[in-house]
């Protein structure tokens, strides 16, 4: 190889390193220089996304906050009153006074309801104004059916988590 190089004329070793030189850059171009940019830019844009989603997903949680502050009786918990008064108080407005057979406190924070004869569509939908009003929890409810939509139930209801 070295002989073949002495033997070029001047002007022949100067374009084969000139070559040689040219080969080079475009080898660490190639294997440096590109692929570390692209991967910049592929980083770069993934940052840029991920930003609008935070932002896009601290709008959102805003958005709840206001929402959920806005429900009707939000934030109202139970008002100071006991978990059976307004237990009591929301069945018998809901016209389920008459279904109430037995009504008692259950620890701390809960309450125990026996229902007999209830329409299931009334009771599912006072449930429904019990959460959404008071933020009462139903933990455990137990449901017989006993014909033209009527039903028995227990139900253990749970105060507002704080």
């Amino acid at each position: 190889m070295k002989e073949w190089y002495n033997g070029l004329e001047s002007r022949e070793r100067l374009l084969v390193v000139g070559g040689a030189v040219i080969l080079l850059l475009l080898i660490l171009y190639t294997s440096l220089w590109e692929p570390f940019f692209s991967n910049y830019r592929a980083l770069k844009t993934g940052v840029e996304e991920q930003q609008k989603t935070l932002v896009w997903m601290q709008e959102a949680a805003a958005r709840v906050q206001v929402m959920k502050g806005s429900s009707p009786g939000a934030g109202r918990g139970l008002g100071g009153r006991s978990l059976l008064a307004v237990v009591d108080q929301s069945a018998r407005s809901s016209g389920l006074g008459e279904s109430i057979k037995r009504l008692e406190p259950d620890g701390r924070n809960g309450a125990k309801l026996w229902l007999e004869g209830v329409s299931f569509d009334d009771m599912i939908l006072w449930l429904g104004k019990l959460t959404r009003t008071w933020q009462v929890q139903t933990s455990v409810i137990t449901i017989d059916p006993k014909g033209d939509g009527r039903v028995d139930a227990r139900l253990t209801l749970l105060e507002p988590a704080a």
